[in-house]
């Protein structure tokens, strides 16, 4: 993995973990927070395959996300693909993902997110950082205790998102990691490439049936701005653990 892609996912991570953690909504999070940078994971220490390869036990990917959503509109639905490449069962995934956007205007109380999981649609907890990342982490609290995907499975998550009337517009990327929650622990199993969309007005313009570029590439500004979130936080690449993401 380029070094410029594991900062970027690093510091999805630890910026999640301190988002899970933090003692009131829409705090910043990260160096400016006054908290102690985490411990992060390694790829090699991912235990739901066998625990020795460095590729990531869970492939995902993003996709059928729309390329435009309208501010003050309802929401619209994009999907999360979560497949097991291992034998064994994969247990409490819970997927973290962090919007940037070009302007770093966007906040918490500008977006609503919700998933579908087995027992309902729970919403995302969604924080600042203080690079002024959006980070929605998939915890749904105690009635969700993470995705489960069998042995050589798939899964297909169902994400909303809308943007409050107030919303700024503008050009926005989300990029997904995916931690194995193992009590007051967790691993790093898996990542999402990219998902390129705008947040645009109610009276503009949209190209009927446009959807948007899903991919691994990363903005130059969104995958620069990440990497400065876990360098400005002191963050320690390389370390084994992550402390616990969700509340």
């Amino acid at each position: 993995m380029r070094l410029r892609k594991a900062l970027a996912l690093t510091a999805v991570l630890s910026a999640a973990l301190v988002a899970a953690t933090a003692p009131t909504a829409g705090a910043d999070i990260g160096a400016g927070g006054g908290r102690p940078a985490p411990a992060l994971p390694s790829r090699t220490q991912a235990t739901c395959g066998d625990g020795k390869s460095t590729a990531f036990p869970i492939g995902a990917r993003i996709r059928g996300g729309p390329a435009v959503y309208r501010t003050g509109a309802g929401q619209q639905t994009w999907y999360l693909d979560l497949t097991n490449t291992t034998n064994s069962e994969c247990t409490a995934i819970h997927p973290i993902v962090v919007f940037t956007d070009k302007a770093r205007t966007l906040r918490p109380a500008h977006l609503r997110m919700d998933f579908a999981a087995p027992g309902g649609t729970f919403p995302v907890s969604l924080e600042r950082s203080d690079r002024d990342e959006i980070i929605a982490v998939f915890d749904g609290g105690d009635a969700f205790p993470g995705f489960t995907v069998g042995p050589g499975g798939s899964l297909t998550v169902k994400v909303g998102l809308a943007f409050a009337p107030d919303a700024p517009v503008g050009e926005v990327v989300a990029d997904a990691a995916l931690v194995q929650r193992k009590g007051d622990d967790g691993d790093w199993i898996g990542e999402a490439g990219g998902y390129r969309f705008s947040v645009e007005g109610p009276a503009d313009p949209v190209e009927a049936g446009s959807l948007a570029h899903t991919g691994p590439r990363e903005w130059a500004y969104g995958a620069g701005a990440v990497a400065a979130l876990a360098t400005g936080g002191g963050l320690l690449l390389g370390a084994r653990r992550l402390r616990r993401t969700m509340s």
